[in-house]
Parts: C-alpha cells; sequence; structure tokens
C-alpha cells in the first residue's frame, strides 16, 4: 500500500514538472518586447550572422523576455531605404553601411575616408573606433543630432572592399580605365573613384547582381565574402584585395523607440550588443581563409595583387581637403578621430 501510495506521488510529481516545464516555453515563445531589425542580405552573409547572434544574445540576457525579429534578405527595401524606416520609427532596428546611413547623419562620412583606417582592428578590435567607447559615444551624439532619431548601440565591420572582375585582374591603377564599376551613391566614394580616374555607376546594391549578369556593369567592389554567399562566383573570376575602404557598418536603433523601454531592458540591448560585436568581428576574422579557400578552389576564382597600392594611397588621400565638406563636422571631426586613433583620446 505504501509503495503504491509513493509510486501514485511520484507520477503526480512528473506530470507537475512537465507542466511547469511546458507553462514556461509557453512563457518565453510570448515576449513582452518584440523587436524589428531590418538589413540587407540572407541569413548566412556576415551582415544576417550579426543580426542572429544579437537576436540570440538578447534572447539570452533577457531569458526571453526579448526578442529581436531579423528580416532578412532586403525585404524591408535597399539599405538606405531601411535606414530611413529606422528614422521614422517603422522599423525598430536596423545594421546598414555607414555610407549609406552617411545620407541621414554626414558625420558618419568620417569612416568612408580612403585609406583612413588600415585594417579590421581600427575598427572593430579593442578601442576601435566602432567599438562601444568615449569615441563611439561622441560618434552617436553626432549622428543623433543630424538624424534626429538615430543612436548608434553596436558596429562591425565585414574585412576591406576588394575589387571584383568579370574578365581580368586588376593589378595597377590603370587597368581601371575601361572598367564599367558599380559603387555605392556616395559622395565620398564617389570622389574617390573620381581620383582614380574612373566614373562609376551608382546602381542600388540589390540590382548589383543582374546589372554584372547582364553586362551593364563589369566590375564592383564589396568585401568578398559576397562572391561566395551570393552568388557572384558564377560571373566574377577575379578579385583584387585592397585596403583602402572598409565595409563598416552601424546598428542604429530608432531613439523614440530606445526610450520607451525600461532601463532595464535598455541595458540588456546594449550588453547584447556589446557581446555581439567582439563576436562577430572573431567571426569575420576566422571567416575570410574559409571563404578565400571555397572561391579558389570550388569555383576557380583568381586572386590578383596589386604592383602599385602606394599610387591608390596617395591619389585618394590628396583629395581629403576636398571631402572635408562631406563630413559632418568637417576636418574638425576629422581631427578628432585621428587623434582618437592615435592616443585612444578625443583631444
Amino acid at each position: 500500500m505504501i509503495r503504491k501510495h509513493f509510486e501514485t506521488l511520484w507520477i503526480v510529481g512528473l506530470f507537475a514538472l512537465v507542466a511547469f516545464a511546458a507553462g514556461a516555453q509557453i512563457a518565453r515563445a510570448e515576449p513582452r518586447v518584440t523587436i524589428t531589425y531590418a538589413h540587407c542580405c540572407p541569413p548566412d552573409h556576415t551582415y544576417g550572422v550579426y543580426a542572429h547572434q544579437l537576436a540570440d544574445a538578447v534572447d539570452k540576457n533577457s531569458n526571453g523576455e526579448i526578442k529581436i525579429e531579423v528580416l532578412d534578405g532586403g525585404v524591408m527595401g535597399t539599405e538606405q531605404a531601411i535606414a530611413q524606416k529606422v528614422q521614422l520609427g517603422t522599423v525598430q532596428m536596423g545594421g546598414i553601411t555607414s555610407n549609406n546611413v552617411a545620407q541621414l547623419a554626414p558625420s558618419l562620412n568620417v569612416l568612408v575616408l580612403p585609406y583612413l583606417n588600415s585594417g579590421p582592428e581600427d575598427l572593430t578590435g579593442e578601442g576601435g573606433l566602432l567599438r562601444a567607447g568615449p569615441y563611439r559615444d561622441e560618434m552617436n551624439k553626432r549622428v543623433l543630432e543630424e538624424s534626429g532619431s538615430l543612436r548608434i548601440i553596436g558596429g562591425f565591420n565585414n574585412a576591406f572592399r576588394s575589387i571584383f572582375t568579370k574578365e581580368e585582374c586588376v593589378d595597377e591603377i590603370g587597368d581601371l580605365q575601361g572598367l564599367k564599376i558599380r559603387a555605392p551613391k556616395n559622395p565620398v566614394m564617389t570622389a574617390m573613384w573620381e581620383s582614380w580616374g574612373v566614373s562609376t555607376y551608382p546602381i542600388a546594391w540589390g540590382e548589383t547582381y543582374g546589372a554584372i549578369a547582364t553586362g551593364v556593369v563589369d566590375a564592383f567592389d564589396s568585401p568578398t565574402d559576397v562572391v561566395l554567399n551570393m552568388g557572384f562566383h558564377e560571373h566574377i573570376k577575379y578579385i583584387t584585395e585592397a585596403t583602402y575602404l572598409p565595409q563598416a557598418a552601424v546598428v542604429i536603433i530608432n531613439n523614440d523607440f530606445m526610450n520607451s523601454l525600461s532601463e532595464e531592458d535598455q541595458q540588456i540591448l546594449l550588453q547584447s550588443a556589446e557581446e555581439t560585436d567582439v563576436s562577430h568581428a572573431q567571426y569575420v576574422a576566422e571567416n575570410g581563409e574559409r571563404v578565400r579557400n571555397a572561391l579558389t578552389g570550388d569555383f576557380g576564382v583568381t586572386f590578383c595583387e596589386l604592383k602599385d597600392p602606394e599610387v591608390w594611397a596617395e591619389k585618394a588621400q590628396a583629395i581629403w581637403p576636398d571631402l572635408y565638406s562631406l563630413v559632418g563636422g568637417g576636418e574638425d571631426w576629422v581631427e578628432t578621430t585621428l587623434t582618437y586613433k592615435d592616443t585612444g583620446k578625443l583631444e
């Protein structure tokens, strides 16, 4: 009788445990706060990897009470359109290349100055321009003033931009002549190409694959992983890796939405973004070699090397004074940035 009594208690306890676990799952399935986060690319692209790393970090740090709904693949439009949607608050967050947010906050054009940075560590390493700290705080202050509603809570880099061509290597600056090159519609980047004697085609990113496939353009630049992850290897057969410009991206949030959250929830977002900035930088470093090996081994892509990199740098840096008017804060903000890079201090 006693044994049967204990067996009954054990079964009741088991059912209670199962019911509790089911209840916990139901509770996690209905978060208190849901945040939409839009970006340009597939989930396995570097931008998508950041977005989902951040979503996982927020879920963990909030114990499932805050959910980031990631909108992959540019479903909310171009990067410039996404930036405007975040500005208006129709999308709460976005991970967007800095040159495409600069239309709303020109201070970000400082990150687009050619040869300002020499490697990923300048941006995403400890003390880098995109990492949480005094420089990003100052940049965030400027971005908020200029845009009226955009706040930076994270930053990441997808390596430096490489030059992709269909027919032959770009080994020296003269090889650019005659190429039909797609480039983002950003005045600083346009001026950089013009300093090399090239006029570019300002084609939206979402239209670039079609433009390459049909011959509207025969070259463009971007971080190397897009060739592998977005199918460009079907047409791009030559890649010239360079160091003129990093693919620097900022994670922006609508400031009114951010302020509507509790202080605790705001801290969860900031903590999660800071953790993701670090983990994503490690991912990018490890991903570069994998991408290169896959492109050469599986798709026959040839990697080229510049013979005259100093010529490219000299011509691009020579136009900096002409670009100060395109950078919010002008020459003073550029000098502040250079000082911080050298000393770790804003003054």
